[in-house]
C-alpha cells in the first residue's frame, strides 16, 4: 500500500467523506447476535467508585440502575465454589497488565444482568469495586498472572479469565513516549476542485492516488497516536481505553495498530469501512515500543464511548 493511498484514506475520513469516529454508532442485530460465552473483544467506562457497606468481605454499590433495584456486591475472599456457564461476562476473556507502579483498571459487566455478586480466584490478584456507571464492577490489577473473575446472580453463575501481563515501568514509559510523541498530523492539501461529493463511487480511489492533484503529503509512519485518540486529539476522536479494548489480547492490539487488522469475529465497530481502516492504520514501532504501547493502552483510565463500549457487544440497559 503506497504512502499516498494510505494518506488519502485518512484524509477522506478527516474531511468527513467517511463519517468521523466521534459519532457513536448504534448496535445492530448482527452485533447482538455475536455475543456468546466466549466472545469478548474490548471495553472501557469511567468508574464511579461506588459506596461501601455490609461486611468486610462484601461491598455494595449503594445504589441501583435498571434490574429492579438490584445492587452489585463484591467479595474479597477466594471464590472456590463451582461456577456454571449461565452468565456471559464482558469481556471474556479479559486482558490487562501490572507493572507495580501505574494503575491498570478495566470494567466488567454481566450481559443483560445487573446486581450480580462478583468475586475472584485467587482474590489477592485484583481489587474489585462496584461501578454504578456500568452496573458491573471496576477491576484493578494487583499481580501479574491469570485470575478467574466470577459473577453470580441467584442460582446462575459465570466466569471469565483475566490475563494480566507482567510489565515494568520502563515498558510503560517507552509506550507513553511513542504514543505521545510530537509528530503531528499534517495539514491536508485538498486537490484542485476538492473531493467528489459522497466519495468516489463504484470506481473507488484511482490506482496510484491522484498524482500531482492528490493530497500532496506523506503521512508519517510514526505519527503520534494522540492525533486521533485521547482528549488532545486534533484529527479524530476515538476512545481505545480498556472499556473498549480489554477483550483484545496483547497480540491482537499489536496487530490492530501495526496492520489495521482486528481478530476474526471481532467486527468493525468504528464508522470506518474495513477497507479504509486497513489502508492507514498501519503504524511503525520497534518491538520494544509495541510492548510498551500495549502496556500504556492498558493503563488508560476507562472512559465511555457509548455503543462502542465493550466492543459493541453490550446489550441495551442502564449505563449505556
Amino acid at each position: 500500500m503506497s504512502a499516498q493511498l494510505r494518506t488519502l484514506a485518512l484524509a477522506l475520513a478527516v474531511l468527513g467523506i467517511v463519517p468521523a469516529c466521534s459519532s457513536s454508532s448504534s448496535e445492530t442485530g448482527e452485533d447482538k447476535k455475536a455475543v456468546s460465552k466466549d466472545g469478548g473483544t474490548g471495553t472501557d467506562s469511567e468508574s464511579s467508585g461506588g459506596s461501601s457497606s455490609g461486611s468486610d468481605d462484601e461491598k455494595s454499590s449503594g445504589g441501583s440502575s435498571g434490574g429492579g433495584g438490584a445492587k452489585t456486591t463484591v467479595s474479597t475472599e477466594d471464590d472456590t465454589d463451582p461456577v456454571g456457564d449461565d452468565l456471559v461476562l464482558l469481556f471474556s476473556p479479559m486482558y490487562s497488565a501490572y507493572d507495580g507502579v501505574h494503575d491498570f483498571k478495566l470494567p466488567a459487566i454481566v450481559q443483560g444482568v445487573q446486581g450480580a455478586k462478583w468475586s475472584a480466584n485467587p482474590a489477592d490478584m485484583v481489587d474489585l469495586q462496584p461501578d454504578s456507571t456500568t452496573g458491573g464492577i471496576m477491576i484493578t490489577t494487583r499481580k501479574a498472572g491469570t485470575v478467574t473473575i466470577i459473577a453470580r446472580a441467584g442460582a446462575l453463575s459465570g466466569s471469565s479469565e483475566l490475563h494480566i501481563t507482567d510489565a515494568t515501568p520502563e515498558d510503560w514509559e517507552l509506550g507513553e513516549m511513542r504514543y505521545n510523541n510530537e509528530i503531528p498530523f499534517p495539514e491536508i492539501n485538498i486537490p484542485d476542485g476538492g473531493f467528489p461529493d459522497g466519495g468516489f463511487g463504484d470506481g473507488g480511489i484511482p490506482d496510484g492516488g491522484f498524482g500531482d492533484g492528490g493530497p500532496g503529503f506523506d503521512l508519517p509512519d510514526d505519527l503520534s497516536c494522540r492525533n486521533c485518540h485521547s482528549s488532545l486529539a486534533t484529527a479524530l476522536d476515538v476512545e481505545h481505553t480498556p472499556q473498549q479494548t480489554a477483550g483484545y489480547s496483547d497480540e491482537d492490539l499489536i496487530s490492530i495498530f501495526t496492520q489495521g487488522m482486528k481478530p476474526e469475529g471481532a467486527g468493525f465497530h468504528t464508522p470506518f469501512p474495513e477497507s479504509v481502516y486497513t489502508m492507514f492504520h498501519t503504524w511503525e514501532a520497534t518491538e520494544a515500543e509495541k510492548k510498551g504501547l500495549v502496556i500504556y493502552l492498558r493503563s488508560l483510565t476507562p472512559k465511555t464511548q457509548g455503543a462502542l463500549d465493550f466492543a459493541g457487544l453490550r446489550d441495551q440497559f442502564g449505563g449505556q
